[in-house]
């Protein structure tokens, strides 16, 4: 009898050593190597449906005046202040990319996929500055002297995320991506019915962002399917600690209040345009077989969006109550 009972206590020992050992997050390599399949997968998606346009033939030249003989005037342009910071900040954000591309490279080993893919993300991005900056010179939307100080000072400074993990990596490219490709579309609608050369533009801009944001939302997916704990724990971390790019831009708190006041990107747009859908499709409130420090960064992940709620509810509440 007491033979029997040892085996069972340990049988049952094993059983659930061996549970544990199966939860384990998997290492940064092994995430690594396993979803290399998914990322030759994504990026021949992504190959199959090209979005071939030319940044110089999206602008009316014609319409351009010289800079020295007709200096720039805000009354060039007529536009709201929050219209022209959204402007302001995705230009630059879009111009400090090769920074993003220098932080993917350092996770992508030799011969992986995901070299390819950050390659060819790189070169259809770098058309979106070029293509921005003509519109604006060409409109006179922007001040030319201060987007040229500010590409400086953000270029030489190269501020951008450092991601500790694969996992944190994908997981904030997704959430990015996402972002600024509601911040473009946004930025689109709120600019002069007359301004079809702008709105065609951010349009362009705003639908590779979606290509994009569509690679980086399912390579993230197949990172839950490999290693859910990982995934998970990196989701959270991002969500706690999320900001747009563009952090290294001079007087970028400003610009992103008035952004937030216009109603193109801010804490409503993050909650309701970026996390929800997001989180939604990674469908994290049924993950199974996490680790328990797992379990705990989903529970810090259900606070934080909990909170964040709120805030936008006080928010919408407070503006219906100004305008009344």
């Amino acid at each position: 009898m007491r033979l029997r009972l040892f085996q069972r206590h340990w049988v049952a020992f094993v059983e659930s050593t061996f549970l544990s050992l199966v939860r384990l997050p998997k290492s940064n390599t092994d995430l690594l190597e396993e979803i290399a399949p998914d990322v030759e997968r994504l990026y021949n998606r992504h190959l199959d449906a090209p979005r071939l346009w030319y940044p110089h033939e999206q602008i009316d030249w014609g319409s351009g005046q010289d800079f020295g003989t007709h200096p720039w005037s805000a009354s060039d342009y007529p536009l709201a202040d929050g219209v022209r910071s959204a402007i302001y900040v995705n230009l630059l954000t879009e111009d400090n990319l090769p920074y993003y591309t220098s932080t993917l490279l350092s996770n992508a080993p030799a011969n992986h996929p995901i070299r390819e893919w950050n390659l060819q993300w790189t070169m259809e991005e770098n058309r979106h500055s070029m293509v921005m900056r003509d519109w604006v010179h060409i409109t006179r939307c922007i001040d030319p002297t201060l987007l040229e100080d500010g590409r400086r000072v953000q270029m030489s400074t190269g501020e951008v995320p450092q991601p500790d993990t694969f996992a944190d990596l994908i997981c904030y490219v997704a959430f990015q991506e996402r972002a600024t490709q509601i911040a473009h579309r946004n930025t689109g609608a709120h600019l002069p019915k007359d301004d079809k050369m702008g709105r065609n533009v951010l349009a362009l801009i705003a639908g590779d962002e979606t290509k994009h944001y569509l690679f980086y939302r399912d390579l993230a997916a197949a990172g839950f399917a490999i290693d859910p704990s990982s995934m998970m724990m990196a989701a959270a971390r991002q969500v706690v600690n999320f900001a747009m790019p563009g952090t290294g831009i001079p007087a970028f708190t400003r610009h992103a209040v008035r952004i937030a006041r216009e109603g193109i990107y801010g804490l409503t747009q993050f909650v309701k345009d970026v996390l929800s859908p997001v989180l939604e499709l990674w469908d994290v409130d049924h993950l199974a077989g996490l680790t328990a420090e797992a379990e705990k960064a989903r529970e810090e992940l259900d606070r934080t969006i909990a909170k964040l709620v709120q805030m936008v509810e006080r928010m919408a509440q407070k503006a219906a109550a100004e305008t009344a």
